[in-house]
């Protein structure tokens, strides 16, 4: 595969990993984190043609988010939770978020920040692309090590959380108290919805059903968690879930939380997902920018 027509720079504190994949425009041998702090600090002291189109960008952002367009105005189908409803209170202390990278992605955010009302960004991070399916449910338990006064929440998909399900065993086994938010739509929707958009609205093997009658499926994860030896409970209302998440976080031990959720629920994000060769569709909120359409820096 080919970059797009851009010049990369690449940087890494081993000199063996520059140029490995692409062979960059510029390499910098560097940590990373110092050359970021370092860029940001320079930029603040330069003007671009870009920075007024950023400004009108991100206004529009925020106009968008406090009038309540990115998220969906009722439930589709009142017997299954709304996540864009389902709001807790902020949690106790400085709650921390995990949040899985396939997570219906591009609304990740939203969803972390309606629910749990984390103190910052930091303290949910997104891995969108840059991580497996699965890695917000496993790495709560590392967070929640890291930080052990601190409540520690990971969201997760049902498709996601299927991959990593001893990390029930591995918490019970060192006293772990990670709370689990699974997001149960019956379906793997991120993929089930490119596939009704390039099938002319036909799925194949991406939500999941029993019987003849074609009833939504999934294992039962409340009662796998049981079984597991962590406490959980399901959701199926909206207005269940902050109680049900103040409960699981007071009980500081390993909690899970399968809430049943609408997968026809579909809040418009910003951004888009790219998979070539699919064609690339433009943001539903916003326009795309591109880095140099508005000529070079000066």
């Amino acid at each position: 595969m080919e970059l797009p027509a851009r010049k990369l720079i690449h940087v890494d504190v081993d000199p063996e990993e520059l140029g490995r994949n692409y062979p960059p425009d510029i390499g910098i041998l560097a940590d990373a984190r110092t050359f970021l702090r370092q860029l940001l600090g320079e930029l603040d002291h330069r003007k671009s043609p870009a920075d007024g189109a950023l400004r009108a960008w991100h206004a529009e952002i925020k106009g968008g988010s406090r009038n309540g367009s990115l998220h969906p105005a009722e439930l589709r189908h009142p017997r299954n939770t709304d996540p864009a409803r389902a709001r807790g209170r902020r949690l106790p202390g400085r709650a921390a978020g995990q949040c899985d990278p396939r997570l219906r992605r591009r609304r990740q955010s939203q969803l972390v920040h309606a629910v749990l009302e984390v103190a910052t960004p930091a303290d949910d991070p997104e891995l969108v692309g840059f991580s497996g399916m699965g890695f917000g449910a496993a790495g709560a338990l590392g967070a929640k090590l890291a930080a052990p006064d601190r409540p520690v929440v990971a969201i997760a998909g049902d498709g996601c959380f299927s991959m990593v399900p001893h990390v029930l065993c591995t918490a019970v086994e060192y006293n772990i108290p990670v709370v689990w938010v699974i997001w149960n739509n019956f379906a793997w929707a991120s993929i089930r919805d490119i596939q009704y958009g390039m099938f002319g609205g036909r799925e194949l093997g991406t939500a999941f059903y029993q019987g003849a009658n074609q009833t939504p499926y999934n294992p039962d994860f409340a009662a796998w968690a049981r079984a597991s030896g962590v406490d959980a409970m399901t959701v199926t209302k909206s207005e269940d879930f902050k109680g049900a998440l103040e409960h699981a976080v007071k009980a500081n031990k390993p909690f899970l939380l399968d809430v049943h959720v609408d997968a026809n629920v579909r809040p418009p994000a910003t951004g888009a997902w790219q998979l070539p060769p699919t064609p690339y569709n433009e943001p539903v909120f916003g326009k795309r920018w591109v880095p140099g359409k508005l000529g070079p820096a000066k």
